[in-house]
């Protein structure tokens, strides 16, 4: 059994890998991509790109969600997303306009935004392990990242990068396949909750949802705002090479790969004490970035940073799914949140950088995490509460019935 659930695990994590690998291909070279294919230069065009894929994404995640507390069977809506992945990809490399492949990206986003159900799927399945389980998922998201930056460099100097959209929609379609034959005995999900636990879980819920969305939101932002001049930042600041300004660009998506066993082993033991720690890693190590210290001091704060989003971000997964009684329709939510930060992310910095100055956004963004913190610590004290007036409600029943 636990042999099975291994493979089970290593399989959804591969899938992982291949889907973050696949989005995030080209995004380092968009610009280029656009010039080279469709000759557009207008930066514009590019920012109405990414700004469309993340509203679809926005839009698109909570609908599968709904979706799978519908019809209770995950997998099978995660088997279709797959299929839809690959026939999208076959448009987008024959889109003989921008307009068109904006249209194939957007319907590729439709199928590819039940992305989240491998993170729900993994979750169920292994109800006792959700640290390790989180932390896994978040290390092999950023090395997907760091394999798609270095892949994407030779893509874009392909005479046709339109090819490898065919090559991504075979490899879907064959992920697609095999997801069937692996999944197919997976048992549909169910509810087995006391029903009026449910109703007072649900309520609480309901009355901390904002709490819980600006506290992903706020973690997110201040995370992604920090990305769009960074480059620019340490050629200002240091006079980097485009090498070194890329191994920079990727030290915390390395960091989360290098603390995996230490999340695994160490967060459940350290309990949220552990989180706060981590929050107050990624303070210093973003505020820390803003002020110039030298190359040695930039790579020692970067790696801090990484260690503590990395931490926060597989804690705080835990915290949701062990918060929620419908895994499927909560996370949709929280991921279209999310991808809301990361379309905000570029428009703040921007703002920041117009107004003030390239190392400012290093600043705010420490403040948001601040924020995070202690909205993060309040909500913890409301759901300890609530959990607290569950029991009592199951004690009170228990002794009526007695």
């Amino acid at each position: 059994m636990e042999a099975s659930r291994r493979s089970l695990n290593i399989f959804l994590l591969a899938c992982v890998f291949l889907f973050v690998c696949t989005e995030a291909l080209l995004s380092p070279f968009y610009p280029q991509f656009f010039e080279k294919v469709y000759g557009i230069t207008d930066p514009d065009s590019t920012g109405l790109y990414i700004m469309t894929c993340r509203l679809a994404v926005v839009i698109f995640t909570p609908i599968w969600g709904l979706a799978a507390k519908k019809w209770h069977n995950s997998s099978v809506l995660l088997i279709a997303g797959q299929w839809g992945t690959g026939f999208s990809c076959f448009l987008m490399a024959i889109s003989p306009t921008f307009e068109m492949f904006i249209a194939a990206s957007v319907l590729l986003l439709l199928f590819k935004s039940s992305f989240f159900l491998l993170y729900t799927i993994m979750m169920d399945q292994n109800p006792t392990n959700t640290t390790g389980i989180a932390a896994s998922y978040h290390a092999v998201l950023q090395g997907a990242i760091v394999a798609a930056t270095v892949c994407s460099g030779w893509i874009i100097q392909m005479e046709d990068p339109l090819l490898i959209f065919w090559i991504i929609g075979f490899l879907e379609c064959l992920l697609a396949l095999l997801s069937y034959l692996v999944l197919k005995r997976l048992p549909a999900s169910s509810d087995e909750s006391d029903i009026e636990v449910i109703e007072i879980r649900s309520c609480s819920m309901l009355q901390q949802f904002l709490k819980f969305g600006f506290i992903v939101l706020t973690l997110h932002l201040a995370i992604h705002m920090i990305r769009p001049f960074f480059t620019t930042y340490t050629e200002t600041m240091y006079d980097t090479d485009t090498f070194t300004n890329s191994l920079l660009y990727l030290i915390p998506s390395l960091m989360a790969i290098v603390a995996l066993p230490f999340i695994q082993k160490y967060s459940d033991r350290i309990g949220w004490g552990g989180y706060i720690a981590s929050t107050v890693l990624m303070i210093a190590g973003l505020f820390l970035q803003g002020i110039e210290t030298g190359i040695a001091g930039l790579i020692l704060f970067r790696c801090l940073f990484g260690i503590g989003a990395a931490w926060c971000l597989a804690k705080l997964d835990v915290f949701i799914f062990q918060n929620s009684h419908n895994t499927h329709g909560d996370y949709s939510k929280i991921s279209a949140i999310q991808n809301v930060g990361l379309l905000l992310a570029p428009v703040a910095a921007s703002s920041i950088v117009n107004i003030r100055s390239i190392s400012e956004v290093f600043k705010y963004a420490s403040l948001l995490v601040v924020l995070h913190l202690v909205v993060f610590l309040w909500t913890m004290f409301m759901s300890e509460r609530n959990r607290e007036e569950i029991q009592l409600h199951k004690e009170e029943k228990h002794a009526l019935y007695k």
